[in-house]
């Protein structure tokens, strides 16, 4: 993975470059002094340049500030202020461009977890034309001897707009614009691929019709003739069962009945004695039936009569 597409990809996941004054002593400040790697997503955040050849405003534009945060990390060399007797405060004045940093209040010390000082935080503020502005500065320096080269010293410094900065101070102006400069390209709108246009159509197509202006028209060339009725024949139209109400009885009650009035007779004198044949075969069977029994009690009675006079 590239070196940009990998410091995107950590940004996106929230990556901060924020460290403490006891990162900063320990860990970002030794490394750049001895010249050993760090982290491929830092570097473009680290700048190596003389922050006091020109004024903050101009170092804007020049160098990359720190997503979200807005802070600009430079690695440089100062130079050393002369040790101040005990109970006097050392104020730093150095110049830079067509004004100067002064330091704010006293120099405060860096101690591990054991309270054994391992390095310094300088709070300077940029001031022009007799007037301080909003840039200021966080100054790290370690207590390591390898951060002193003759009669400077190599620091981390961080320079910042103050956060009490009225949103329309000069300071603030020239953070926005630099960060603009910075700010990456807006995307590239792709032109849209104009649609193809329909093919021509020869002819216009038929309009719909109405159904009953369809039947009117097919009624029109049957009543006429028209050799164009050949071409599709249509269904013969079923006589309606009106008129066959009246044929018989049992076609009154069928209104779907088709038949004629002659066939309809003739059913319902087949139905007729079709019911009489079956009504003269159940008589017959009833009187054959109590004939038996007439004749089973007539014997149970002789039998009965004999067995009393023996």
């Amino acid at each position: 993975m590239e070196m940009a597409a990998l410091r995107e990809r950590m940004l996106e996941l929230g990556f901060r470059f924020n460290p403490t004054p006891q990162e900063a002593v320990t860990h970002t400040l030794p490394r750049l002094i001895a010249g050993e790697p760090l982290h491929p997503a830092i570097r473009p955040y680290l700048h190596h340049a003389d922050i006091y050849s020109c004024e903050p405003g101009v170092l804007a534009t020049q160098f990359r500030a720190t997503p979200r945060a807005g802070d600009r990390f430079f690695f440089t060399s100062c130079k050393r202020q002369p040790s101040q007797k005990a109970g006097k405060s050392s104020r730093a004045v150095r110049a830079a461009g067509s004004g100067s940093w002064h330091s704010q209040g006293n120099t405060t010390d860096v101690k591990d977890g054991a309270g054994v000082k391992i390095g310094e935080v300088k709070k300077l503020r940029y001031k022009k034309g007799g007037k301080f502005t909003d840039w200021l500065m966080d100054e790290f320096s370690c207590c390591s001897q390898d951060a002193v080269v003759g009669d400077t010293q190599r620091v981390l410094c961080k320079i910042y707009v103050s956060p009490r900065a009225a949103p329309d101070s000069v300071a603030r102006q020239e953070d926005a614009a630099a960060a603009a400069v910075f700010a990456p390209p807006a995307p590239e709108k792709h032109a849209v691929a104009p649609k193809r246009p329909a093919p021509p159509i020869d002819e216009p197509p038929c309009p719909k019709r109405p159904r009953h202006a369809v039947a009117a028209s097919l009624s029109t060339r049957s009543a006429t003739g028209s050799p164009d009725s050949t071409l599709a024949p249509t269904r013969p139209v079923q006589a309606t069962t009106v008129a066959q109400a009246a044929c018989s009885s049992v076609a009154a009650c069928d209104p779907f009945c088709t038949e004629s009035s002659a066939t309809a007779a003739e059913d319902d004198g087949d139905f007729v004695s079709f019911l009489e044949g079956n009504l003269q075969t159940e008589q017959a069977e009833e009187d054959q039936a109590q004939d038996d029994t007439d004749w089973f009690a007539a014997a149970m009675a002789r039998d009965a009569k004999l067995t009393m006079c023996a």
